[in-house]
């Protein structure tokens, strides 16, 4: 049976469902263009949720990169909330995995290249995907790659009942500290994304599990590969899936960028920490203010090194002045003791 939503849209047959959602195909009443449309059940919502959810959804419209899904709508209607996203006539990662096709190593870093451009958009506007995995990153008909699905349910996916779903039935591409109760970040597409590449270049599941075993394994902190895994693959490519999918999230590429310079680069790129940046910090100082300032600093700096030196030699002096006056003292009691009598 068919129904209309928000009269724009048909709802037509049931693609799936969970004890939250239900997601179904459609089309635009008028064009027939074909959507799928995801319906978030009333009884996992609240009024502040909604409006997080709308949120979410806008930001979602404003990413323009083609390999983005597009997002169309979304608002609350008749069952619940619902979002209305492009319709991808292709196959997913998942459908090529599952062939037990090969996608080798150029095609997919060339996959795993645009996902990190739609990546780092998002990223961006302060959106973390939360759920990238094979079956919603897709090539359409022309060969185009398409990632869909971002999680706009926001605390929905937080709330502990779907955490627990999650542990119990899925999550073979959630990171440790999702595992542990944190909330997802970029370092969580980042180590998803690991994975992915993992899978696709090597034609084969990595050793990450779905489910509460796996999901027990990941908070042991061992590294989910040893150089070992990759055979044959080219040397920069493992190190690259390896940093991606570190443990500590702190240890993993810092951007989406990064880790796409990376690949392009084909070395493992890393942003400047500590010291390096405040190195450069005073490197855009020293710029500004010129070099008559430069001098005059060498120059102070120079003062303060003669004047740690004087010191140091002081400190010396006054050392053995102590030794000195303190043996005579010594010498001077034993004396008195021995002969004063």
């Amino acid at each position: 049976m068919e129904h209309i939503l928000k009269s724009r849209y048909t709802i037509s047959e049931k693609v799936s469902e969970n004890p939250f959602s239900v997601t179904y195909r459609g089309v635009f009443i008028g064009t027939e263009k074909p959507v799928i449309i995801k319906i978030y059940k009333r009884g996992t919502l609240n009024s502040s949720l909604i409006r997080s959810m709308k949120h979410r959804v806008r930001e979602l419209s404003l990413i323009d990169h083609h390999s983005n899904a597009k997002v169309h709508d979304g608002d609350y209607g008749w069952q619940g909330f619902y979002y209305v996203r492009e319709h991808i006539d292709g196959l997913s990662i998942q459908d090529l995995l599952s062939r037990g096709e090969k996608i080798g190593v150029e095609k997919g870093v060339a996959i795993a290249d645009q996902v990190l451009e739609v990546l780092a958009q998002a990223h961006a506007r302060g959106i973390v995907h939360a759920a990238l995995k094979p079956s919603n990153i897709f090539l359409d008909s022309q060969g185009l790659v398409k990632v869909a699905d971002f999680v706009v349910e926001g605390e929905i996916k937080e709330a502990m009942p779907q955490k627990v779903l999650e542990v119990m039935e899925n999550a073979k591409y959630t990171p440790p500290e999702e595992v542990a109760g944190q909330a997802a970040t970029p370092a969580a597409d980042i180590y998803a994304l690991g994975l992915i590449l993992y899978e696709m270049v090597m034609g084969k599941p990595s050793w990450a599990e779905a489910g509460l075993v796996g999901n027990i394994k990941k908070l042991s902190s061992q590294p989910v590969f040893s150089k070992e895994a990759f055979g044959s693959l080219p040397r920069f490519l493992a190190e690259i899936i390896i940093k991606a999918t570190q443990p500590d999230p702190r240890l993993r590429f810092a951007t989406a960028d990064e880790f796409r310079e990376s690949l392009e680069r084909k070395t493992v790129i890393s942003q400047p920490t500590g010291r390096e940046e405040l190195v450069t910090i005073f490197e855009n100082i020293v710029t500004q203010y010129g070099s008559e300032d430069v001098d005059k600093e060498s120059e102070e700096l120079e003062d303060v090194g003669r004047l740690r030196l004087r010191w140091n030699k002081e400190k010396h002096r006054m050392w053995l002045l102590a030794v000195l006056i303190g043996s005579s003292v010594v010498l001077g009691i034993v004396y008195a003791f021995l002969f004063g009598r």
